[in-house]
């Protein structure tokens, strides 16, 4: 262990050497454009701005709501004037919560309110966050099936954009919901499952905020359980060639490939066995160190790239695994301390490393501005009205750029690609796409669900530009 720990640091600390030596004589001489810069200042006299975590979007609110019971609420949706809309941690990077009319907050609808242990289910208010959910179902001794890889957002935003996480077996944080309550904008609360207004209940588990307000959802559950996570440095080609094989054999499996290198690494994640310890740790820095060494090197003409990928291969190459021990929601989440803009298609499953390599060769071949690791997973199907896995198991391919750079270059070349492959994008995350498009990806629903949803918003209250735009529905 000893000497394990002296190797993964001495390789760290070669990696943040590489940075800071490489920057010095280099500076300015990024490829990287910035990003332009977002308008969205405090005007005296004007209502205070709202601006989401990826900083890609803003609006000034003429009305906020933040509603502390489902009476307030429903009072707050019916007289409410303009478009509303619902706003959790304020994590999408698609234009889903903008509106200068009236922004609508559910963070007073936090917390558990019952549970039954013979059935493994709790019913927990929409707007509790997922970092607080773990320890509250923990606290009755239970968890969550699965969850995504971030735990910022609310419950009910996660559920309302089909949010996920990884494994062959387990379907979007979506698939766990036995039922919810939806708030409508003729006052009334609508309980909704599989055996009450079933229609319903298959479009409000990804709505996009264009039904109504979730105020309660009841979870399907399992005991808490203990999860233990491998991550190490891979060859990527090594991780594809034996995908199916792990993601057979491990419960949650995942991996990330590094543009420019051969170099990928993956994530393994197993129910946890007795004696089973921390070893190492995440390194918060590593991201923005990464990006320094690209920077810096990868502009030289004929040498850069190659030179980047012999520096990945210096620092980590042989590196010890990282492991992570604990439990479940405190292992499948990870913290985001490098702010970034996102680009996410889910794509059938059978054709995801051939989308994978495509991408990285376009990144290489166009000599595209990117070192951010591209995240691959697998989600189950289902058979959720809008969600991006519905009747097809799926791969996943996350696109990633650094807040401060501009990612429309980077993400218009790629984006494409996805579409070759059948590609949904992640309602949450930024694409191009408009209702023709969208409507195409979804044959089996999409007309179910844009006739539920003007039977429940006539008058397209809920609807702010971008849902007009990605539904076909014309104010």
């Amino acid at each position: 262990m000893h000497n394990k720990s002296q190797a993964q640091i001495s390789r760290r600390t070669m990696l943040k050497g590489l940075a800071a030596g490489a920057a010095l004589p280099l500076t300015g001489c990024s490829r990287n454009p910035a990003a332009p810069q977002l308008q969205a200042p405090f005007v005296p006299g004007k209502s205070l701005p709202w601006i989401n975590w990826g900083k890609n979007h803003s609006c000034y609110p003429a009305q906020r709501l933040a509603p502390r019971n489902e009476a307030q609420l429903l009072e707050g949706l019916v007289n409410a004037k303009g478009t509303v809309r619902a706003v959790g941690s304020s994590h999408a990077f698609s234009a889903l919560v903008p509106t200068d009319d009236t922004l609508l907050t559910t963070d007073y609808l936090s917390g558990l309110i019952s549970h039954d242990a013979e059935k493994q289910q709790a019913q927990v208010w929409g707007g509790t966050r997922l970092h607080n959910l773990g320890p509250l179902l923990e606290s009755v001794g239970l968890a969550t099936v699965n969850l995504p890889d971030m735990d910022y957002p609310s419950l009910a935003g996660a559920i309302a954009t089909s949010t996920h996480g990884t494994g062959k077996n387990f379907g979007s944080l979506s698939t766990q919901v036995a039922g919810l309550t939806l708030a409508t904008l003729d006052g009334r609360l609508l309980d909704v499952s599989a055996d009450r207004h079933a229609d319903i209940f298959k479009a409000a588990c990804t709505h996009l905020g264009a039904l109504g307000i979730v105020t309660r959802v009841n979870l399907q559950c399992q005991p808490a359980y203990q999860l233990t996570e491998v991550s190490q440095v891979e060859p990527l080609e090594q991780m594809l060639a034996e995908l199916d094989q792990r993601m057979a054999q491990n419960r949650n499996f995942e991996l990330f490939a590094l543009p420019y290198s051969p170099l990928g690494i993956s994530v393994t994640t197993n129910e946890a066995s007795a004696g089973d310890a921390n070893q190492g740790e995440d390194d918060p820095g590593a991201l923005n160190q990464l990006r320094q060494v690209f920077e810096s090197v990868s502009w030289l003409p004929g040498v850069g790239e190659s030179l980047y990928a012999w520096l990945l291969e210096k620092a980590f190459g042989g590196n010890p695994p990282v492991i992570r021990s604990g439990a479940s929601y405190r292992v499948l989440a990870h913290a985001r301390t490098t702010r970034f803009c996102e680009m996410e298609y889910s794509i059938p499953v059978e054709a995801g490393p051939a989308c994978l390599r495509e991408v990285l060769a376009t990144i290489q071949k166009r000599r595209l501005p990117a070192c951010f690791p591209i995240e691959y997973r697998h989600v189950k199907g289902d058979d959720i009205m809008l969600s991006m896995y519905q009747g097809r198991d799926s791969a996943v391919l996350s696109i990633h750029q650094f807040g401060d750079l501009d990612y429309r270059p980077f993400f218009a070349e790629i984006e494409p690609i996805f579409h070759r492959y059948d590609g949904r994008p992640h309602w949450g995350k930024i694409h191009t796409l408009q209702a023709p498009q969208l409507a195409a990806l979804y044959p089996k629903h999409w007309q179910d669900f844009l006739a539920l949803r003007e039977s429940l918003d006539p008058s397209g209250k809920l609807l702010n530009t971008h849902l007009q735009q990605v539904l076909g529905v014309i104010s």
